[in-house]
């Protein structure tokens, strides 16, 4: 049934067509408008920059306005058709966003089928071809995800109208909106996430000040004895599982927002639930926001305190939300566990947050710990290897969420953190000022990129050299994009796979049983070795995809000094990624394995006993420990291969383009002086009369 409506459902008067023969008028008529706009894209084929044009284009654009007037002429009349029978179109009902994406989901089909594992149907593949065909899907697969994310994320926003409201509230938007009109003007569209993000947090009125820090490192019993409240849960392992808000409100209510859009009100017994990893493995039920209101005079509106998830945890997924609430955060609170003191975690996450431009406070938790003197020395300790490793220098704040120590808390919040209540509204605009500011050097950076590429580019490559070139950088794409299924696939191994480990632990113990006089082999020793089998597995993992990613950052480096480029990614990339991979934090037993008067049995009889009560007191929990470990692993690869191929895409991306400019590609996007001029005014925002340029040239 032709979408078209009619007034008549009785027998038509005279000189009407039946309902009958108003359908097939309908349907002719919109098939009519189909073939027009057939016709149409004929016209346009010119200004189409498709790779398989299917004409030649043998009209003139003066011809081209002509027939479009026929064109226009017939839908006119096609109209008038209608109207005689009383009928219209109905208006459309399918929005474009959605027939684009169900049009990327087919794209997204076709790339999946140019797999080698699907053209192997066709043929033998060489290993060489193979590698390249990975990085073609890689390459297309890319492109589309961000097409899709644009349009999922950003499209339906309305950056103008939102920056207009801030303006009206008082807000100085124009930086921001300056920058959305570079990043639009010279397709910089990497940057429309930031400048979003940004005008999100202009947009909320809240100081975000956010505790972060290692599992168990006392961030939820600290807020409670804070608000004076229990309202978040506490435990030895990884608790929280999505980031926690706190804000004032008259009575103690809790609500939950998922990622479907929906939200609801929740019990306080129900929202423990939902935040935490033992109620909420993995954030399984998709809770994107969790939020207390308090009634306590410790906050004020607009302070907004958030419990973060632990970082290198069995929980990454919660180590993965913390490090991507950090661009909504305006202070940070960094909480060290004074039984463990500080490590590399503690420093690199510090180091993360000043790198994003938020201020941090050092605070040692569980200070009860520890005596006054060793506090003492804790403290002294944990400054002096900040000033060394970070050259800050930082006073660390002993505090403990125990009533006996309440004095400590006290003056922890009197000091540090009231004063800074009371200047939220400056101390969030300097947040927005700082992240501007970044963002403003971030893209004047890029425009010189762009220039400095331009001059450099006018030197054309050999066909022989770019094609080259662009099979290496092919081949990367290719060999990073399989990581994610290659680390998949030795995960999954390890956790099918407990006997194998119990195995080698059994091995470990018979070698031990005739090394020695020991009667018996205590739970230290067997979980030392599940630790060292367990590790080794994963280490030779991770090591595969090390040197993976090792030769990419070389080949990169290969193609950046052919063509003459400064811009290259740095050589211990590699170990920035794969430094925090998550580590088995375990004890699966509880009990010696007796062995002395085994070991006249002889070996084989040894080892099969040994076997056997590994089997039975060792076996159930490893399994499900494995279990745990590799449903983290996983996460953990997921977030560190998605950010190596942002990594090697965002050099592989500048050089493909340079690429294309030296072989004088149709469509590229050439620096000019308006590049230059923008470039200008970025660099010199603040000077006097750079608004009033910015002016004339609107």
């Amino acid at each position: 049934m032709p979408a078209f409506r009619s007034e008549f459902t009785q027998m038509p008067p005279p000189g009407e067509l039946n309902d009958a023969q108003q359908r097939r008028l309908g349907v002719t008529c919109e098939y009519i408008d189909k073939l027009l706009c057939d016709i149409e894209h004929v016209l346009h084929q010119a200004a189409s920059v498709s790779p398989f044009p299917r004409h030649i284009v043998d009209i003139t654009p003066a011809q081209t306005r002509v027939l479009e007037d026929h064109i226009r002429r017939l839908r006119e009349q096609l109209l008038r058709t209608l109207a005689w029978q009383h009928m219209k179109p109905d208006p459309p009902d399918i929005p474009a966003t959605r027939a684009v994406l169900t049009n990327l989901a087919f794209i997204d089909i076709a790339v999946e089928e140019l797999k080698p594992g699907y053209m192997r149907g066709s043929g033998a593949l060489s290993e060489a071809a193979s590698t390249e065909l990975n990085g073609v899907v890689h390459e297309l697969r890319s492109v589309c995800q961000n097409m899709e994310r644009y349009l999922r994320q950003e499209l339906g926003t309305n950056l103008n109208a939102r920056l207009d409201r801030l303006e009206s509230a008082g807000y100085d938007t124009s930086l921001l909106r300056f920058i959305e009109e570079v990043v639009t003007r010279h397709g910089l569209v990497e940057f429309r996430s930031r400048i979003s993000m940004l005008t999100s947090r202009m947009e909320d009125d809240d100081l975000q000040v956010a505790l972060f820090g290692r599992v168990s490192c006392g961030k939820s019993s600290l807020l409670n004895a804070l608000l004076g409240t229990a309202v978040l849960p506490v435990g030895v392992n990884p608790i929280t599982a999505v980031p926690t808000r706190l804000r004032y409100g008259t009575q103690l209510c809790a609500h939950i927002t998922y990622a479907s859009g929906s939200s609801e009100a929740v019990t306080l017994d129900a929202f423990a639930a939902m935040i935490t990893e033992q109620g909420n493995p993995g954030n399984a039920r998709n809770v994107v926001r969790a939020l207390v209101e308090v009634p306590s005079t410790r906050l004020k509106p607009g302070i907004v305190l958030v419990d973060t998830p632990g970082l290198g945890s069995l929980a990454r997924q919660g180590a993965a939300e913390t490090m991507a609430y950090l661009p909504a955060c305006d202070l940070a609170v960094l909480l060290i566990d004074a039984g463990a003191t500080l490590n590399e975690e503690d420093i690199g996450t510090l180091r993360l947050l000043y790198e994003a431009g938020i201020p941090a406070i050092v605070v040692l938790s569980k200070a009860d710990l520890l005596a006054e003197g060793d506090l003492h020395r804790a403290t002294g300790y944990i400054e002096e290897q900040l000033r060394r490793e970070l050259g800050l220098t930082l006073h660390v704040h002993a505090v403990s969420a125990l009533p006996a120590y309440a004095v400590l808390l006290d003056h922890f919040f009197e000091k540090e953190l009231l004063p800074r209540f009371a200047r939220a509204r400056s101390l969030r605009d300097a947040s927005i000022a700082r992240k501007a500011g970044a963002l403003r050097e971030s893209v004047a950076t890029a425009l010189e990129t762009l220039l400095r590429h331009a001059e450099r580019g006018k030197k054309r490559l050999s066909v022989l050299d770019a094609h080259s070139a662009e099979c290496t950088l092919r081949s990367i794409a290719g060999a990073i994009g399989e990581q994610g299924t290659v680390l998949d696939r030795a995960f999954l191994e390890l956790t099918e796979r407990p006997e194998e480990i119990i195995g080698e632990v059994s091995e470990s113990a018979v070698a031990r049983i005739y090394a020695g006089t020991a009667r018996s082999i205590g739970p230290i020793e067997i979980a030392e070795w599940t630790y060292n089998a367990v590790q080794r597995r994963v280490d030779e993992a991770l090591g595969q995809t090390r040197n993976a990613f090792d030769s990419a950052i070389a080949s990169l480096r290969k193609v950046a000094h052919g063509m003459e480029r400064s811009d290259m990614p740095d050589e211990d990339d590699t170990g920035m990624l794969l430094r925090d991979a998550p580590r088995l934090e375990i004890d699966v037993i509880h009990r010696s394995v007796e062995s002395g008067r085994w070991r006249w049995l002889g070996r084989p009889l040894v080892r099969l006993l040994v076997r056997n009560e590994l089997h039975t007191h060792l076996g159930p929990a490893l399994r499900e420990e494995l279990h745990r470990y590799g449903r983290a692993l996983g996460l953990w690869s997921e977030q560190m291969t998605r950010k190596m191929q942002a990594l090697v895409n965002s050099y592989a991306d500048a050089y493909r383009a340079q690429l294309n400019r030296m072989q004088g590609a149709a469509g590229d996007r050439m620096p000019s002086e308006e590049m230059k001029d923008d470039l200008a005014l970025l660099l010199n925002w603040g000077a006097a009369g750079d608004r009033d340029a910015i002016k004339e040239r609107a």
